[in-house]
């Protein structure tokens, strides 16, 4: 006679039940696993390595909404998440056009490119990618001083709710940055580069070394008035300008609550026709996420398609407040991250056909910018804002680089940005913070106009 089976007990998925009637719920359990390995001043410094699960846990009581968070997940963790949420909600504001959590079929694992070498490195192994990095840098420029960081790392995420859903889904990210500079210098020169992909062997440390040490200027930068000027942006510099791109125009909230600054502009031409933006969080050219934080599958959403404006994302509260459907983009519910609200986290931009040298020689006159430092909004409603140039701002004229140019402030919307792209770039690179969890993949290209505000002494 065979035994029964006998199941192990799932505590996370135990703790929604029993809530009593007109209650429903729903809860996320992150477990990630990190290493950065920090270099400075040409050494290795501060390596770190961390383990961490975090659980969240949200309550409807009725159309009172309530959430708690807890990185406790012992059964008695659990039960404290749990009555917190609850008494969350029995003073939370009525939520009157609130859905209700989506019905699932069953435990599922939603499957995205992921890497199992790059989830289960070492952290020696960290240590070597940020050994070549700085090898790299410091074979093209011997004696400067070189900083940056490598991360590493996964995250697995699980989406349980009242309804029946069940859902989970892998990542994994290699990401890194590194800063050149040569301090003696009056005034300061320096180069930067970065790089992300879900699989650390296509990183290219060597690469990305070298960059930041070529784009270090080797004579003194000269001063450039304000105005407006025909730009070639590298990379890092035009993912800056499509995040906040994103989050300005395709914001949930922003749709909402009227600042938006595509509110009027949906179905209309925004950019050249050439130019097709998507928010696609399973591709294998981002950094790839199955699910959002409330378990609704990813997919691809047209933002921007041959130059025409799309709709706005959604999660559950604004997908019932706007009478949409769920698009899959839902942060965490809980603060900070549920007042940000919906919003892309996997952008990507169409490549080109022109090489960054065919870029600049389409430029008679302008300015090479690297990257961009401190960009913050001023005027959402018409996408408009300001950050300074970093770490390798070069003058064009007559379609060449003739030498280093002092750093600027540009004030600028990114409609006007976007509508004025003339050249995109062949080659594609993902950017994308530390921990992976939001990646635009763009090329670098020529802008027929950026308005610089202010100049700077560096």
């Amino acid at each position: 006679m065979s035994r029964p089976v006998r199941r192990s007990r799932d505590p996370f998925a135990e703790a929604l039940g029993g809530l009593g009637e007109g209650r429903s719920a729903d809860a996320r359990r992150v477990r990630t696993r990190g290493i950065t390995i920090r270099f400075a001043n040409g050494r290795i410094h501060q390596p770190h390595f961390d383990e961490l699960t975090h659980v969240s846990f949200r309550v409807a009581d009725g159309c009172r909404l309530g959430t708690a968070t807890t990185s406790d997940t012992s059964d008695r963790g659990l039960a404290l998440v749990r009555e917190s949420a609850l008494g969350l909600a029995r003073v939370a504001p009525v939520e009157p056009k609130f859905l209700g959590f989506p019905a699932g079929g069953g435990p599922s694992v939603v499957r995205v490119p992921f890497s199992e070498l790059t989830a289960s490195l070492s952290p020696e192994a960290v240590t070597k990618l940020a050994e070549r990095v700085l090898a790299a840098a410091e074979e093209v420029l011997p004696g400067s001083r070189i900083a940056g960081a490598v991360n590493v790392g996964q995250e697995e995420l699980r989406v349980v709710n009242s309804a029946g859903l069940d859902r989970r889904s892998r990542s994994s990210v290699a990401q890194a940055s590194v800063l050149v500079d040569v301090p003696e210098k009056d005034p300061p020169v320096s180069g930067w580069s970065e790089g992300a992909h879900w699989d650390g062997a296509r990183l290219d440390p060597e690469r990305l070394g070298r960059e930041a040490a070529e784009r270090v200027a080797r004579s003194e930068p000269k001063s450039v008035p304000p105005g407006a000027y025909r730009v070639v942006l590298r990379g890092s510099a035009l993912s800056d300008v499509l995040a906040f791109f994103a989050h300005l125009g395709f914001s949930g909230h922003g749709e909402e609550e009227g600042w938006s600054c595509l509110r009027r502009r949906r179905g209309a031409r925004i950019a050249p026709e050439f130019v097709t933006v998507t928010d696609d969080p399973r591709s294998q050219h981002t950094i790839p996420q199955g699910i959002d934080y409330e378990g609704t599958a990813t997919r691809r959403t047209a933002l921007v398609d041959h130059g025409i404006a799309g709709p706005a994302v959604t999660d559950l509260l604004t997908a019932g407040r706007l009478r949409r459907e769920l698009t899959g983009h839902a942060p965490p519910p809980e603060a900070p991250w549920g007042e940000f609200g919906p919003s892309p986290a996997h952008l990507v931009l169409n490549a080109g056909d022109a090489s960054e040298n065919e870029l600049v020689r389409e430029t008679r006159r302008g300015l090479l910018v690297t990257r961009f430092h401190y960009v913050r909004v001023v005027d959402p409603g018409r996408g408009v804002i300001t950050g300074m140039t970093r770490d390798g701002t070069y003058r064009i004229e007559r379609g060449e680089v003739v030498g280093p140019a002092r750093n600027l402030r540009f004030t600028e919307s990114v409609l006007t940005i976007l509508r004025g792209l003339e050249l995109l770039g062949r080659e594609r690179r993902i950017y994308s913070d530390e921990a992976g969890g939001s990646s635009v993949t763009t090329p670098s290209a020529a802008v027929r106009s950026l308005r610089f505000t202010s100049a700077t002494l560096f």
